[in-house]
């Protein structure tokens, strides 16, 4: 065989064993951001959601967004927020440049809070900077609500 028909298969290979560096990578690690700890995968957070029945928060942001520094500085250290997500939810953070292959239809800009059933269905959207007690009132309805329905089953 000459080198130029192994050139298609090269490259096929390179892009196989690519893919499979990608699946063993650490995709399911955490990344500390103020007092939580974020899954940094949507896949991975959507599987220990349905293995934990609990609600998904994930929170869309970008290093370079003023208004995703504040809301961070403020809802991911006050004590109340950290215990309710820490105890409620799987969380999950994506960065928009960082992770642009992550797409949800209505995300366009950061922050963008969005909580998800386990199985994937959206419960609400908090799109824009949210102060902390209208936070603190979601998580808690959110919270309640997602119980109430775990102990009707």
């Amino acid at each position: 065989m000459t080198l130029k028909r192994w050139i298609p298969v090269l490259l096929l290979l390179i892009v196989l064993f690519s893919g499979c560096l990608d699946a063993l990578a650490p995709d399911s690690e955490k990344l500390k951001l103020q007092d939580l700890k974020f899954h940094t995968n949507l896949t991975t957070a959507l599987e220990v959601s349905n293995a934990t029945e609990k609600p998904l928060f994930v929170y869309f942001r970008s290093e370079a967004c003023g208004w995703c520094n504040k809301f961070e500085e403020e809802s991911f250290t006050n004590k109340s927020i950290v215990g309710i997500l820490s105890n409620n939810f799987t969380i999950v953070m994506i960065d928009v440049y960082k992770q642009k292959n992550i797409r949800f239809n209505g995300v366009r800009g950061t922050p963008h809070e969005l909580f998800l059933y386990a199985n994937g269905t959206e419960i609400k959207r908090l799109p824009g900077y949210v102060d902390n007690q209208t936070f603190l009132n979601t998580i808690n309805e959110i919270a309640l609500l997602t119980r109430g329905l775990k102990n009707e089953t």
